[in-house]
């Protein structure tokens, strides 16, 4: 989607706003817990990320997308700032709703913020989380879907990507199903793999292009490790 934004003068603007939009609705978190982490409030923190939105895809904000700017993490954030810095200084009231977009702010829990870390760092930080739990709900989508063994599976993601990921007693999910615990280690093999495409294809998303993609997942590796 990030390859059609960037690409918007070559395409169908429309196209590219619709692509914009999609990719807003994704990644808006990691703005939200950027304001916070600068000390803003919920309630004013939410505002701005809606407003920044209504903006985003109300004006012409395409055609100062550069190729050098390929990773929409960084473009996004960048966007952010700037228009955070021309609110102030028009001394514009921020607001929530009436735009092109809304957003469900109101669903993020109110969390207690790291005071040591850098608002550049926490967003970066949870860039990364939103990434992986999107792929982890592409995978849930998957396993919802199947029509045979969907319990099967829904046991072995919660010992795979769970909380019970940290050492997996394969014995106790081989029992109940009636399998051996090689076909169980086996299937968890593939549910991880699985697992890393989709995570690799939600990366490729917000990249330029494929030569990107592996660059972006070390630092979100490093960003999830840290």
């Amino acid at each position: 989607m990030w390859s059609v934004v960037v690409n918007a003068h070559a395409v169908d603007e429309s196209v590219a706003l619709q692509a914009l939009e999609r990719m807003a609705r994704a990644y808006w978190q990691p703005l939200y817990v950027f304001l916070r982490q600068r000390g803003s409030p919920h309630d004013e923190a939410s505002d701005a990320v809606q407003g920044f939105f209504e903006h985003l895809l109300r004006r012409e904000v395409l055609q100062h997308v550069t190729r050098r700017e390929t990773r929409f993490r960084t473009f996004l954030l960048t966007c952010f700032t700037r228009w955070l810095s021309n609110q102030r200084r028009d001394a514009h009231a921020l607001r929530r709703g009436g735009g092109a977009v809304m957003l469900p702010i109101h669903e993020l829990p109110v969390e207690e913020l790291p005071a040591d870390v850098l608002a550049e760092q926490l967003y970066d930080r949870k860039w990364a989380r939103t990434l992986f739990d999107l792929a982890l709900r592409r995978l849930d989508e998957e396993i919802e879907a199947r029509e045979e063994r969907r319990d099967f599976f829904q046991e072995l993601r919660r010992r795979v990507c769970g909380p019970l990921s940290g050492s997996p007693q394969w014995d106790e999910v081989a029992g109940p199903f009636g399998m051996s615990i090689v076909a169980v280690r086996k299937a968890a093999h593939d549910m991880r793999l699985r697992f890393a495409t989709l995570l690799r294809h939600e990366v490729r998303r917000v990249v330029g292009s494929d030569a990107d993609v592996d660059g972006e997942l070390r630092h979100l590796a490093a960003l999830l490790a840290g």
